[in-house]
């Protein structure tokens, strides 16, 4: 596994002019799954409604953003199209995802997060001594995985770092800032060391969408009922059908999937009745969710070198862990810097223009030209990014989430796929999961 790679959150999206919403309309109760609610438009609901769309079944989607796509946002306020969420399309290998980029027309390039030029007090460190601390990376990784084996349930990833890395070297912190915090959007500290490394990972390269996430969503969205700026509150199941209420009516089906992310589960935004069973309501009080936010910055000219793809910031306390290149998928003198964990949601209190200048003060930088800076922990259809195996959590507690509360009421979204999670292409999975359930 190398100590680099990363997996699937920096973003896409998409707009679809909302459909109407009649106020208590009435199951279809067609042969092949009725009618059925889809809640949320993230990858997980697109996929799931399509699928359905596609075997012939009657699908509402209700979203209660003003867009598609979920924690996938493409933004084009800087001039060019740049992911918010998640970006990467994980390994090319048996990802679904690659077929569905071909099919939605959508371009893509190769990112090599081993391609990096360090940074400390904005000069780049020499490469031999980045390659050095890499190769000693390496072997601190396979002993933190190696005591993952016998670890107590209570032991984090934090304990593990702490007997064997030199967490007083500016390029380990480095390496653990973009490797462990920006990888699984979770301090060291938080996430679980009995199950550290046990998700599942697809060979190939890892792709960048030069014109977003966004092209997958729409192209997903063809055709389906889409009720946009629909925030749900309450979802009953009473045995016979189940209504979901939004802030914009009354939806009834004769089943649902719920894919909103864990975050929201975790707000206890939405009342079910009947309510949760003690399993889900337990595995989703357990499992991490995490924290990945960005700055994108756009110049004149560019400053930085042209070829790494990824401009590393070593020391502690930076405001961004690392910055992708842009010149390496667009013409664009384009910075999107990253920063995870407890460091992305202490930073989430600053402005706008104190985010940018701490960024643009770390790299001695000019004064941008534009700037973009994300909150994905204040946002109250996400409460943060992806999901990560916290401290006293386990492959069970995903389990229990993907479980259906009832025959007519299941559950999608990247936290529920127990391989895959904290992936887009495991949020496409388990919509896919949960469409084939009631196709049969």
């Amino acid at each position: 596994m190398s100590a680099l790679t990363r997996r699937a959150f920096v973003l896409g999206a998409g707009v679809l002019a909302a459909a109407p919403m009649a106020a208590g309309c009435g199951p279809s109760r067609d042969a092949r799954g009725g009618h059925v609610i889809v809640v949320g438009a993230g990858m997980a609901g697109l996929a799931a409604a399509r699928r359905l769309a596609d075997a012939g079944v009657d699908v509402t989607v209700v979203e209660a953003r003003d867009r598609i796509g979920g924690r996938t946002w493409t933004d084009t306020s800087l001039g060019i199209a740049v992911d918010l969420g998640a970006a990467w399309i994980h390994g090319t290998d048996g990802n679904p995802l690659v077929a569905l980029a071909a099919a939605a027309g959508a371009d893509t390039v190769e990112t090599d997060f081993e391609n990096v030029t360090v940074l400390a007090d904005a000069t780049p460190v020499d490469p031999g001594a980045v390659q050095q601390t890499l190769r000693r990376w390496d072997a601190t990784l396979d002993e933190v995985y190696d005591s993952a084996s016998d670890a107590a349930g209570d032991a984090s990833v934090g304990d593990a770092l702490a007997r064997f890395a030199d967490l007083s070297d500016p390029l380990v912190q480095w390496a653990v800032a973009s490797a462990i915090t920006a990888e699984y959007a979770a301090d060291p500290g938080q996430l679980s060391l009995k199950w550290f490394g046990g998700e599942g990972e697809l060979d190939g390269s890892d792709l960048l969408l030069p014109g977003g996430y966004v092209q997958l969503a729409r192209h997903l969205s063809q055709g389906l009922r889409i009720v946009l700026g629909a925030e749900v509150s309450r979802i009953v199941d009473d045995g016979s059908a189940v209504r979901v209420e939004t802030s914009t009516g009354v939806v009834t089906g004769d089943r649902a999937i719920v894919t909103v992310p864990l975050g929201v589960l975790k707000a206890g935004t939405i009342e079910f009745d009947p309510p949760l069973s003690d399993a889900k309501r337990g595995a989703i009080e357990r499992l991490g969710f995490g924290v990945l936010d960005k700055v994108v910055l756009t110049f004149d000219e560019p400053f930085w070198p042209s070829d790494p793809d990824v401009l590393g910031v070593a020391g502690t306390d930076q405001p961004v862990s690392d910055l992708v290149n842009g010149l390496r998928f667009s013409d664009t003198p384009l910075l999107v810097g990253l920063r995870g964990g407890t460091n992305a949601v202490a930073r989430e209190a600053l402005s706008d223009r104190d985010a940018v200048a701490q960024v643009i003060a770390t790299l001695a930088a000019p004064a941008p030209t534009g700037w973009r800076v994300t909150r994905w922990a204040a946002d109250p259809y996400a409460r943060g990014s992806y999901s990560f195996l916290a401290v006293g959590s386990s492959p069970a507690d995903q389990r229990a989430l993907a479980e259906p509360a009832s025959e007519r009421l299941a559950f999608a979204g990247e936290a529920t796929h127990r391989e895959f999670f904290a992936t887009v292409h495991g949020a496409y999975l388990s919509g896919l999961r949960e469409a084939d359930r009631i196709l049969g």
